[in-house]
């Protein structure tokens, strides 16, 4: 009698001590898989916020690209096509001073892991091909008015730029443009003022 019941009494002991670690154990796995919910979201949401940054960095990048691809497009037209000397010199001064700013760009999107664009966007292709079209006289009238309302726009978004690009090297890239930018655009603004 003694023996059946130390029997009955180890087993209703191993039975409660068996779903008691299964309690023990569903919280673990259950506090195990919060704690995993709460890692990954936190990742989640640094992944987000890194993402955006880039975005940002990109997009000025990207447009900085195409815009100096075209500047040195414009730069050699302008040598090419333009009527006076004045515009001849400012073309070259266009096409040295953007190639040089895109090969810094360039260097400092691989250093980003930043991709750039390898090409003008049709916009801007189609914009070179109609100022291809006009020589001399002409070409100088359009393209000198462009290029002051062109810079000036360029010179507001480098500011911007400068000034809260959340990537540090495309700060300073734009901050180290910004006088050259400022150069391009008081020599089209003096070259406008001589036309007729």
């Amino acid at each position: 009698m003694k023996k059946w019941f130390f029997e009955l009494a180890f087993g209703l002991s191993t039975v409660l001590l068996c779903v008691s670690c299964g309690d023990n154990s569903s919280k673990t796995e259950s506090s195990t898989t919060d704690t995993l919910k709460s890692a990954q979201s936190a990742t989640a949401k640094d992944t987000t916020s890194a993402s955006t940054q880039m975005g940002a960095s990109n997009e000025f990048a990207s447009k900085a690209t195409i815009g100096g691809m075209t500047e040195v497009e414009m730069g050699k037209l302008a040598q090419t096509n333009g009527g006076s000397a004045e515009v001849k010199d400012y073309g070259k001064m266009l096409e040295t001073d953007h190639a040089a700013a895109n090969a810094d760009l360039a260097s400092i999107a691989a250093s980003e892991n930043i991709k750039l664009p390898s090409a003008m966007d049709e916009d801007h292709s189609m914009h070179v091909k109609n100022m291809a079209s006009k020589t001399g006289a002409d070409f100088d009238k359009a393209f000198i008015p462009m290029m002051v309302e062109d810079h000036e726009k360029d010179i507001a978004e480098f500011k911007q730029a400068a000034a809260s690009n959340s990537n540090q090297k495309i700060k300073d890239f734009a901050s180290k443009a910004l006088p050259t930018l400022q150069k391009h655009l008081d020599k089209a603004k003096v070259i406008k003022s001589k036309m007729k």
